[in-house]
């Protein structure tokens, strides 16, 4: 370039051969003070090696077994290693997550011990010319001047960052401006001083803990005061076997609450000892020992989750079993309701307040003499299933069929308190089947008879009987007697339906006319029953006050309604008790 300005005549410049070395001026700088370069490590050879100028004295056992190897480098010019009191390589590796929690204070090259930048800096500034390294136990030890510095076999020194400072950046503009040195001469005498770049562009910049852009000169730095100030961390050679008992123990005590006292105490627990974990290693951290947290975190995790799969599998298998259990004797929908929560059932033998319904089928005996057994097969089993159908449409519980007879149950296993008015509104609909289903066979030439109902309310022990050999979900008590005398009672009143007043008592939304008060046989006191009506004739009113004049003893009103009305089977029951001279309203069953 001299030579090429040297043509231009407003250009004063000396002649080529009388420009300085600017490489033998720095150069003789750094021979002047104890300085130390560095270099870059690459894994494949390329020719170039670095200068080495500490010495290693390697002791204990294969020191170098996991050390980092490199077989390339990227070096200084050969005048200024030469000139240099040191010579240190400043890569630093990254982990898995390429996050640098380590700095490799030494690696390999060519099978050689070299020293990082931080450590040939410190061997330096010690006036040290030999460093020892010894291994012992899968770990490193470093020994230099009297410092003593603990490694991972790989050579790492484990960081342990403290918080930043401005004080301990100097920007390089302090040190050009002729102003500024004068202050800042001060401020670096009797340090250790590193000389790096951060600007992003120059690519020294490292993801760390707790940084992801933290140039790289710093963490040598950082590495130097913890040596420095004697903070190292340390990884005990019983952490790992106390890593895994805790594990084992945690992951046992959550496997087990969640197998006996559910999921909710089983996450509570780990949640806790989780945090307990994260606790002791953050303490552990902040007191220069290093403890991994995450094999017990994921231990913990696993066995929670592992029960938890577990329980669900358990769960689904108890709630298939519940639904083969009461898929006979439930509706679908009160199944599903049951397989979702179990806690609802209770099979032990509860005392309930319940509802039941007995139906029964008229002349089904005869029906079966002349029909032929086999062939009323399918026309039962045709009705049978109309009735069920709408026992579970109403949500009750299917308790038995007897031959032609349906028994039904509401108020179990689920709570249900229109249990009543469920009862009632569902032997309307059986009625309401039966008399079409009749119908229709009839018209087949096929004399299909009428099916008769009773509905009676009152407390009933209801669970599993029969012991572990027969599973029998059914109820027993007086009401569900009182129920079948009910149905059985149809046939004296001339009804198709007859309930209870207690039932009446919780269905008062239907439309009920009274027929009397019923003694049953074996019964010493009369019970009160009702016809509900799905259509209600419009002379119900006029029925109701000629009901009301038949109690006090005068029938003339319901004379004269039965006149007017003879086909209905009420009125002709009183009608004809009355010409019996028998007691008014008070029915013998």
């Amino acid at each position: 370039l001299a030579a090429a300005w040297a043509q231009h005549d407003h250009l004063a410049l000396p002649a080529a051969g009388a420009l300085p070395d600017y490489d033998d001026d720095l150069a003789r700088v750094l021979a002047r003070g104890r300085v130390v370069t560095g270099f870059g490590l690459l894994a494949a050879a390329n020719g170039r090696q670095p200068a080495i100028k500490a010495g290693f004295a390697l002791l204990g056992t294969d020191p170098l077994a996991q050390v980092p190897q490199f077989q390339g480098a990227v070096v200084d010019l050969a005048k200024l290693e030469q000139a240099a009191a040191g010579n240190g390589s400043f890569s630093i590796l990254g982990g898995r997550d390429q996050s640098v929690r380590r700095l490799p204070l030494v690696l390999g090259f060519a099978a050689q011990p070299v020293p990082s930048l931080a450590l040939e800096a410190l061997r330096v500034a010690l006036g040290q010319d030999t460093i020892a390294l010894r291994g012992d136990r899968g770990s490193l030890t470093l020994r230099l001047g009297g410092s003593v510095i603990p490694l991972a076999a790989d050579g790492g020194l484990w960081l342990h960052p403290t918080p930043p400072e401005p004080r301990r950046m100097l920007p390089v503009w302090r040190l050009l401006d002729a102003a500024q040195q004068a202050t800042v001469a001060p401020e670096i005498a009797g340090h250790i001083v590193l000389i790096g770049a951060s600007a992003v562009g120059l690519v020294d910049l490292r993801q760390t803990a707790l940084n992801a852009f933290e140039p790289g000169v710093n963490i040598h730095a950082g590495a130097l005061e913890q040596i420095l100030s004697g903070d190292f961390l340390r990884r005990p050679a019983w952490a790992d076997g106390a890593e895994i008992l805790l594990a084992v123990a945690l992951a046992a005590m959550v496997s087990l609450l969640a197998a006996f006292a559910g999921q909710r105490a089983a996450g509570l627990v780990a949640g806790v000892g989780a945090g307990l974990v994260l606790a002791a290693a953050w303490f552990g951290f902040r007191h220069g020992l290093l403890l991994d947290p995450s094999f017990i975190l994921l231990a913990v995790l696993a066995a929670w989750m592992l029960a938890s799969l577990l329980r669900y599998l358990l769960a689904e298998r108890d709630g298939r079993k519940l639904r083969t259990a009461f898929a006979h004797y439930l509706s679908p929908a009160l199944v599903a309701e049951l397989a979702r929560d179990p806690e609802r059932l209770r099979l032990g033998g509860e005392l309930r307040e319940m509802s039941f319904l007995f139906t029964d089928l008229e002349g089904f005996t005869r029906l079966t003499e002349s029909f032929g057994a086999p062939a009323l097969v399918g026309l039962l089993n045709a009705y049978l299933d109309g009735l069920c159908d709408i026992a579970f449409a109403a949500g009750g519980t299917l308790d038995k069929i007897v031959g032609d007879a349906v028994h039904v149950m509401f108020n179990a296993p689920l709570d249900q308190p229109d249990h009543a008015a469920r009862a009632v509104r569902c032997a309307l609909r059986m009625d309401e089947f039966g008399q079409a289903f009749a119908a229709a066979r009839r018209a087949e030439g096929i004399g299909f008879g009428v099916t008769r109902i009773g509905v009676n309310t009152g407390p009933a022990v209801v669970g599993n009987f029969g012991g572990a050999r027969r599973f029998d979900y059914t109820a027993h008590g007086d009401a569900i007697n009182t129920a079948a005398r009910l149905e059985a009672a149809n046939k004296a009143l001339g009804t198709r339906i007859c309930v209870s007043a207690s039932a009446r008592a919780g269905a008062m939304e239907i439309v009920c006319r009274p027929i009397g008060a019923l003694l049953l046989r074996g019964k010493s006191q009369p019970i009160e029953v009702f016809e509900p009506l799905a259509t209600p004739p419009a002379w119900l009113d006029a029925y109701a006050a000629a009901f009301d004049g038949l109690r006090r003893g005068e029938p003339a009103a319901l004379l004269r309604l039965h006149a007017a009305h003879p086909e209905d089977p009420v009125l002709a029951l009183h009608a004809g008790r009355i010409a019996r001279g028998e007691t008014p309203a008070l029915i013998t069953a």
